[in-house]
């Protein structure tokens, strides 16, 4: 009976061969599917007559045409792949919210606001100016709040979608897990379970395509899946991952974690969630920052000189702040600094005095500061905080205001004489008057005094030998005025006595006496560059012409919406200039430190052409990527894939050799019949 099992274990051989050559032809367009070789062998001979006889021929299992070095390549190259097509699909949407680079919108609004404020410096008061101004300044902060929000929309996006993603991968490590037992069972068994490897390997592709994978192959062709560092299948069983954020200074950064540990990888790479945590926690978030230090400056920098200003219509008796959330100086935002605020006061009779109110981050709070300034003489008592709110009233009849540079008279003045001036209305101290605009750099107070010879002598103006000698803060003489034979007393030209940085001293006669000065005598005059040395006015929204602390949240400030004549153009004592206007329109073409010492417009048009190149990069990468892909996919191909040709080749072979083994059993029958016949 050897024949016949000769020819029944080729039947079987070839019909087995034929079956796995039609599955290849079937799987030919089946991605992740890899070619299937029949493993045969002789089977074991038998000893008889003296030989051993062969018995045919037997299946030893089926062989994946697989390059497992070659199949994780191309897993990661999936992964980076993913990655790349999720960042550049951000990325081109911010850019078509930027607009065109160089000529952006944003950078033409901002244009637009300086050059309104710099033609309003030149006609203050035509309110169509005050109009164009108000309307430029709107049409900059639409346009920034815009921008704003395709930013901030980006990164909540990034956020819902990578949630649900994270979704998809626990749904096919469930599924590796599940093949993981079935193979792992059936190959013990010593079934086949080619066709299961590849399911599985599939499965592994599509989750590659997701997030950052690494596989570890180990006995019974069971494979593990790690991400970052949580082993999500580990043979049959799985633990799943959740996204959330994490704290990470002022921002919040995506992560991966195992779920319920709440310990976020943010450094996860790879797949579609790779690249929303790349976009979320780099890419979108640095355009975000640099957007919010552009708002944020823009603020910043117009509100330090708008606070310290008045517009047409004039110093204030009422100013109200915005909300403030946080009451701590320390903790304000814009921040604030230790320092001063002057304020000024003027009273029904136009007599002007200038107070200062003391802002530290140590201990400083918006009540105690709202208290500190509520003590000031000329304020009424209402002023304080209500409702998180700064108000600052002035008492009828009064005004105030934060007007920088000198005060009219100085310290002392008006209010009585000099000291040790000679008795008697006719010998009565002369009046003294500062006038100018103050352009000095930094706040300043100046010393003024006395000296005559003979030493110790009392003159009057324009007579005997008398000088004024003025030293800065820095102790430096910074001019000597003589006050003796020769000046004119008066404030003509020749009465004025310029002595530093823009200001002139004018002395004059003081009812019936020409005004006397001792030997010695001294007086101050404070000089400010700026009023508010803490920030703190600008901090909690008084007197500012934006409100808002970023991209999103910056507005032209309510006062300047409904009066135009609330434009701070004017910074002198005098009220009758337009520094504060000309000054806040520099700001366009000035380099700011806090913007890499670039100004406002070529700091926007940097960004926008950032974000143009981080894409241009991103589609090189991309481009690279994706032909070292297919490389990879066209030498797999030649490993794994199936060829049309070949497989007709090989059913040839097989269908002959099964029409041969019928044959064979055919003629093996016949000789059976022989023999069987001459028995009988």
């Amino acid at each position: 009976m050897g024949g016949y099992e000769i020819g029944i274990s080729g039947l079987h051989a070839a019909q087995s061969a034929l079956d796995i050559v039609g599955n290849n032809l079937a799987n030919a367009a089946t991605e992740g599917y890899h070619r299937q070789r029949a493993e045969l062998r002789p089977r074991t001979e038998v000893y008889t007559g003296g030989h051993y006889i062969g018995q045919g021929v037997e299946m030893n299992g089926v062989r994946r045409s697989v390059d497992k070095l070659l199949d994780k390549e191309i897993v990661i190259q999936e992964a980076a792949i993913k990655q790349l097509e999720k960042e550049l699909e951000a990325l081109t949407t911010m850019e078509a919210g930027f607009a065109e680079l160089s000529t952006s919108a944003l950078s033409s609004a901002m244009d637009e606001f300086f050059n309104a404020m710099h033609t309003l410096a030149a006609n203050p008061n035509d309110v169509n100016m005050q109009a164009l101004v108000s309307s430029g300044a709107e049409s900059l902060c639409n346009l920034m709040r815009n921008l704003g929000a395709v930013v901030s929309e980006l990164e909540d996006v990034a956020l819902t979608e990578a949630q649900s993603t994270i979704n998809d991968v626990n749904i096919l490590a469930q599924q590796i897990a599940e093949l993981n037992e079935k193979i792992s069972s059936l190959t013990v068994r010593g079934h086949d379970v080619s066709n299961m490897l590849d399911q599985r390997d599939q499965l592994i592709t599509q989750m590659s395509r997701l997030i950052g994978i690494q596989t570890y192959e180990k006995d019974d062709n069971v494979v593990d899946v790690v991400v970052g560092d949580v082993t999500v299948v580990l043979g049959s069983r799985t633990t799943a991952l959740e996204v959330g954020l994490v704290t990470n200074g002022s921002h919040q950064d995506l992560g991966v974690s195992a779920q319920g540990q709440g310990i976020y990888n943010t450094e996860v790479g790879g797949g579609r969630i790779g690249g929303l945590v790349s976009l979320r926690n780099e890419l979108i978030r640095e355009v975000s920052t640099k957007l919010d230090t552009l708002a944020l400056t823009l603020i910043q920098e117009v509100n330090r000189l708008h606070v310290q200003g008045v517009g047409t219509a004039g110093s204030f008796d009422r100013l109200t702040g915005w909300t403030m959330t946080q009451t701590d100086v320390a903790r304000m935002i814009p921040p604030v600094t230790d320092g001063t605020i002057f304020i000024r006061v003027t009273d029904a009779a136009g007599n002007v005095s200038r107070h200062a109110v003391t802002v530290t981050t140590a201990g400083s709070t918006l009540n105690s500061v709202a208290a500190d300034i509520a003590a000031i003489p000329g304020l009424d008592l209402n002023t304080g905080v209500n409702s998180g709110r700064l108000q600052i009233v002035a008492n009828p009849g009064y005004t105030f205001d934060f007007i920088p540079g000198a005060l009219a008279s100085p310290s002392g003045y008006p209010g009585g004489p000099l000291a040790g001036a000679g008795a008697g209305a006719d010998q009565a101290p002369p009046n003294i008057r500062i006038t100018g605009a103050y352009t000095g750099a930094t706040n300043q107070t100046y010393t003024c005094t006395v000296s005559t010879l003979p030493p110790g002598a009392t003159f009057a103006l324009g007579e005997g030998s008398m000088e004024l000698t003025v030293v800065d803060g820095n102790g430096v003489t910074v001019a000597q005025l003589n006050l003796g034979q020769g000046y004119k007393a008066g404030t003509d030209v020749d009465g004025i006595l310029p002595f530093d940085s823009g200001l002139s001293l004018s002395f004059g006669a003081n009812g019936p006496s020409p005004g006397y000065l001792n030997d010695g005598e001294q007086f101050e005059i404070q000089a400010l560059a700026n009023s508010d040395t803490s920030g703190f006015l600008a901090a909690v929204g008084i007197n500012t012409f934006f409100s808002g602390i970023d991209a999103t949240s910056i507005a032209v400030a309510e006062a300047i919406r409904q009066n135009g004549g609330r434009i701070a153009i004017s910074r002198s004592v005098q009220q009758d200039d337009s520094a504060n206007a000309l000054a806040i329109a520099q700001i366009g073409d000035t380099a700011l430190s806090a913007l890499n010492g670039m100004d406002p417009k070529a700091y926007y048009r940097d960004l926008a052409t950032d974000v143009g190149n981080e894409i241009a990069v991103k589609k090189v990468q991309q481009k690279n990527a994706q032909g070292i892909w297919r490389n990879l996919i066209e030498r797999r191909s030649e490993v794994s894939g199936v060829d049309m040709n070949n497989e007709a080749a090989q059913m040839l072979i097989f269908e002959r050799m099964f029409q041969a083994m019928a044959k064979y059993i055919n003629s093996v029958t016949k000789s059976m019949d022989t023999v069987m016949g001459l028995m009988t």
